[in-house]
């Protein structure tokens, strides 16, 4: 049998494909896009993304009692199999073909968890089954401070959410949602794991998150679906946080964030919390599109997203945070996106999760260390069209949107793009159609160089 089992780092002939070849196709978008000298400066070298390196040995989670029925609870039988891999020095973790049900996961180092064809790992949806000693609810399958891990295969892991997303619909904002209903598990959270590859499986019906690599190293995220009710709440595709991350392939129509960067809490020692992700060839179906926020204290540079299509998002390209929990997003480049039937295509605010009526009039405050900062951004080659609306661009009064340049961007919807507070705003060979009222409606803005569609409306 084919398995995807990275024996010595960086030698896969498909990985080195994707991570050589697009690392140096993506570095060159990076440096090309930089607006001022610093931003250039600081990302002239994107470095190789570390793969993981997964021992030889196999363990067929039948051969410890498992049993694919979709009725047997395997819980136990997993982690023996998942304890003699351990005890191995790793290897290889296989689900075959059938549904299994199971509780709580925990991964190890130098371990693949592969998923056959026709493989299901079915996570109980028991109230009981990731409570923890305080009552509160863990997650699913889970890995801490772990290196050199994968999930592999053309399986599924299946979060069984039904039980979950109807409870939190009759809950939410009442005083039945105590501590141990407010966290729905996710899936599989990934925290502070080195050398990760996710690849090839499909994440599904998740209670809440999807896959959250969380302050992750090196990690590859590859032609991985995800999918979930376009109203099941809160189940967002990918939540990832972390440096030097490569996601391409992939497939979102879930019922939230696609891919959510989570420039959360700054671990010890670090400067920010995400920096140098490459997004590429990715499919956005339902969903709140491709998010940064909605915290972003701990910051975020160096961003690439290149030859993706959105179809039917709530948004396309979204950032957002507000006063008391933004920082620094900076460095950031979109290049070859098509957009039909979206919602925002352009979605950039300080004001998450609720604006004022008029932004524009919004007093000044003082700028603290969590201001929302966006600055040192390039769109070009975007084609969005069947729109409601072209746009929003929500700065401060104190901290506007800085330095967006707009290059081939080709936008046509009802309403035109709203920009307030910013500064820098530069249209190259731009247009925006609208089909009621002005192109760009502004207020304390700066706007260059657009060409076609109807003048620019100074004021909200």
């Amino acid at each position: 049998m084919n398995r995807l089992i990275i024996k010595r780092r960086n030698s896969s002939a498909v990985l080195a494909a994707l991570c050589v070849a697009v690392s140096i196709a993506f570095a060159g978008a990076v440096m090309a896009a930089k607006p001022v000298e610093s931003a250039t400066a600081a990302s002239s070298s994107i470095p190789e993304v570390e793969q993981p390196a997964i021992p030889a040995h196999n363990f067929n989670i039948t051969q410890f009692g498992a049993v694919g029925d979709g009725k047997t609870l395997n819980t136990s039988a997993i982690a023996a199999a998942l304890s003699a891999c351990t005890k191995a020095g790793g290897g290889e973790i296989t689900v075959p073909s059938g549904t299994f049900l199971t509780g709580h996961i925990v991964l190890a180092s130098n371990m693949n968890l592969h998923l056959d064809s026709g493989a299901t790992l079915l996570l109980s949806d028991d109230d009981n089954a990731y409570r923890n000693a305080r009552g509160i609810n863990g997650n699913c399958i889970t890995a801490v401070d772990c290196h050199d891990l994968a999930i592999t295969g053309e399986g599924s892991i299946d979060g069984n959410g039904v039980r979950w997303w109807t409870k939190a619909r009759k809950i939410k904002g009442t005083s039945e949602a105590t501590a141990a209903e407010s966290h729905r598990p996710y899936l599989v959270e990934l925290t502070g794991c080195t050398r990760l590859l996710v690849q090839g499986v499909t994440f599904t019906n998740s209670p809440s998150f999807h896959l959250v690599p969380k302050s992750c190293t090196n990690v590859t995220i590859d032609n991985v679906h995800f999918k979930a009710p376009s109203d099941a709440p809160n189940t967002d595709g990918l939540d990832a946080s972390g440096w030097h991350f490569r996601i391409s392939r992939c497939v979102f129509d879930v019922g939230d964030d696609c891919i959510a960067i989570k420039a959360s809490g700054k671990p010890e020692g670090k400067i920010l919390s995400c920096e140098d992700f490459m997004i590429a060839d990715c499919t956005f179906k339902h969903g709140h599109g491709l998010s940064i926020g909605g915290q972003t204290p701990g910051g975020l540079r160096h961003l690439v997203v290149q030859h993706c299509t959105f179809d039917g998002t709530d948004a396309g390209i979204r950032m957002k945070a507000s006063r008391g929990s933004g920082g620094l997003v900076e460095d950031l480049s979109y290049d070859d996106l098509v957009m039909k039937n979206v919602k925002v295509p352009i979605y950039i605010t300080s004001y998450y999760s609720k604006a004022p009526p008029d932004p524009a009039t919004d007093p000044a405050q003082p700028v603290t260390e969590t201001t929302p900062i966006w600055r040192n951004i390039r769109i070009s080659n975007l084609t969005s069209t069947e729109s409601p609306e072209a746009g929003r661009i929500l700065g401060l009064k104190e901290m506007p949107v800085q330095d967006i340049v707009f290059q081939n961007v080709h936008i046509s919807a009802k309403t035109g793009m709203k920009v307030i507070h910013a500064k820098g705003i530069r249209f190259e060979k731009s247009s925006i159609d609208a089909a009621d009222g002005p192109a760009v409606i502004s207020a304390s803005a700066e706007i260059t160089g657009l060409e076609k569609g109807r003048p620019n409306r100074p004021g909200p």
